[in-house]
């Protein structure tokens, strides 16, 4: 196979084939020139820029984070409970001897005075007995003063009229206290024995607002704790008092503890059977640290927190190293088709200015710590970790020891 030469003496130069000859001659410099700056910015071990220029390196990837910044607090746990409101004194009314009722002196919900009789049994054999014990006192204390009786006697007689006294006594029920009558049950004309309620008597002086704590939360209550009481007929107002009782089992059926909470009621605006809420103070301390719960990480049979330890923010490549990297943008221009004279697009309208935060960084310490009390979402740290440092909350993946992290975002209130 022959190569056919090209001879120059037979090609007619004119003006346009000396133009594209020249435009070669052009863009092969240009090319050659663009490919030797390439060539120096990413192959050169040393750029001209100075011994003090910092080389450029890669950096490490580091994984978004939010952070709590730890405080003492005052630390308060309460749990919410329902229930009902008690009478202080709530007393069933029944006769101590059988017979009928002869009368009902109160209606229900009628104010009663310690010492009042409530109500009545038909008294006629009573006082009859009553009246011939005392006839014979009188008359065996006239005996015993003439001398014709001894002491004992006396004494029999005596004991005979208090008898008598007292079972008229018992065909009364008295007011053991000021109160009021709740409910009858029986009325006038009725027969009623020792084991029949004839109504219930309720002191309101005082009241108690009885809840059920379930059996999860039973080992949190305890005699004497604080407790805010509510009542929905008068939204706006709260009653204080605390844990007067505990039962000491739990319902089989229910599966839960009743504790009673004894409040004033001097008022007496609470009444027995309204339904009441109620707010226990189960934990209380001062100047505890409390993070949230979601900073935990549990490794059995300890827990673990990721505590950061903030560095300095980075700063800006010194104006050589920039300046290198601008003219290496421009190289690059040209291959995307972009042209040396090619005027700039019009410039956008200023935007208002604003201020960015600058990116915080730190590296990651695992520290283990000891818990204190907890709760659902708070928990309090005993040892471990001090006030004012910086944890990670929110966790979404194990991390290592010495990590890297940016903070996007820095929580400094529990809530």
């Amino acid at each position: 196979m022959k190569i056919k030469m090209i001879d120059f003496k037979k090609i007619k130069f004119n003006r346009k084939t000396v133009l594209i000859f020249f435009a070669i001659l052009i863009v092969g410099a240009v090319l050659i020139r663009t490919t030797g700056n390439i060539q120096r910015v990413l192959f050169k071990k040393k750029p001209d820029i100075g011994k003090k220029a910092p080389a450029i390196t890669f950096e490490e990837e580091t994984a978004p984070v939010k952070a709590y910044k730890t405080k003492k607090v005052d630390f308060k746990d309460t749990l919410p409970v329902m229930g009902n409101i008690k009478g202080f004194k709530e007393v069933d009314l029944k006769f101590q001897v059988s017979g009928v009722i002869e009368s009902f002196n109160f209606e229900e919900g009628e104010k009663i005075q310690e010492g009042d009789i409530i109500a009545s049994l038909v008294q006629k054999d009573g006082l009859l007995k009553l009246k011939y014990s005392e006839i014979e006192l009188k008359k065996n204390q006239q005996l015993f003063d003439l001398g014709a009786i001894n002491t004992t006697k006396l004494e029999q007689a005596k004991l005979e009229y208090e008898s008598a006294k007292s079972d008229l006594d018992k065909t009364n029920i008295y007011a053991v206290s000021n109160g009021f009558l709740g409910a009858r049950m029986m009325d006038a004309g009725s027969y009623a024995t020792p084991n029949d309620k004839a109504g219930t008597f309720v002191s309101l002086d005082k009241v108690y607002a009885e809840f059920n704590v379930i059996e999860k939360d039973s080992p949190k209550v305890a005699l004497g704790q604080k407790v805010e009481v509510f009542v929905d007929a008068y939204p706006n107002k709260s009653y204080s008092g605390a844990i007067d009782r505990v039962s000491p089992i739990i319902e089989g059926r229910s599966r839960t503890q009743t504790v009673k909470v004894e409040i004033d009621n001097k008022d007496e605006l609470l009444k027995p059977g309204m339904f009441t809420r109620g707010s226990i103070a189960t934990y209380e301390k001062k100047e505890a640290l409390v993070i949230p719960a979601s900073a935990l990480k549990k490794k059995e049979p300890d827990y673990f927190i990721y505590v950061i330890h903030k560095e300095e923010a980075k700063k800006e490549a010194p104006p050589e190293v920039k300046k290198e990297l601008d003219k290496t943008k421009a190289t690059l221009d040209i291959f995307k088709g972009k042209k040396k004279d090619e005027k700039p697009a019009a410039p956008e309208p200023p935007k208002p200015a604003t201020k960015e935060k600058e990116a915080e960084y730190g590296s990651i310490e695992v520290r283990k710590i000891k818990l204190g009390y907890m709760t659902q979402d708070l928990v309090e740290i005993d040892e471990g970790l001090k006030e004012d440092e910086f944890i990670v909350i929110e966790i979404q993946e194990e991390m290592k020891d010495k990590a890297k992290v940016e903070i996007t975002e820095v929580q400094e209130g529990l809530f």
